[in-house]
């Protein structure tokens, strides 16, 4: 969704010399504080990340990144990658793990879903996840969860 937006406000702007906003319905997608969606994650990859997303057969697609910066008291980001042609439904999640609800990205994307990132996340459990769907059948989708990261 954002390459595209990016590329029609470049294209509104370059034919009207004016920056259209984002249509209503796409405004509205907004994750609760202290978590923010992201145009990209800054700080360094955690380990064992990224995580390749699997299906019920083992199949592999995609894959799941998790970023660690110092900065506002620990922020951890979130992405979500995929590789394969064309658009696909995708959803990256990112739970602080002292917080009751968690933020997250989902849509129709062509390479990337999130970033999600979540501030205060010094000494504090994370968890993520994400999801890729390539079609209707239960092969077709593909998954992966980290369980808890970055504990004290």
């Amino acid at each position: 969704m954002r390459k595209f937006l990016t590329g029609a406000a470049t294209l509104a702007f370059a034919v009207t010399g004016v920056m259209a906003s984002a249509p209503a319905a796409q405004a509205a997608a907004s994750v609760p504080a202290p978590y923010k969606l992201v145009s990209s994650c800054s700080g360094s990859m955690v380990s064992g990340f990224p995580k390749v997303l699997k299906n019920s057969l083992g199949d592999t697609q995609g894959s799941l990144r998790l970023y660690y910066s110092s900065a506002n008291g620990g922020t951890n980001c979130a992405i979500l990658y995929d590789v394969a042609p064309g658009a696909h439904p995708m959803t990256v999640t990112l739970k602080r793990a002292n917080l009751s609800y968690q933020g997250s990205d989902s849509g129709t994307f062509e390479t990337y879903a999130g970033g999600v990132a979540v501030t205060g996340a010094a000494s504090q459990c994370v968890y993520t996840s994400g999801t890729l769907s390539m079609g209707s059948h239960s092969v077709d989708r593909f998954s992966v969860s980290s369980g808890a990261v970055g504990c004290p």
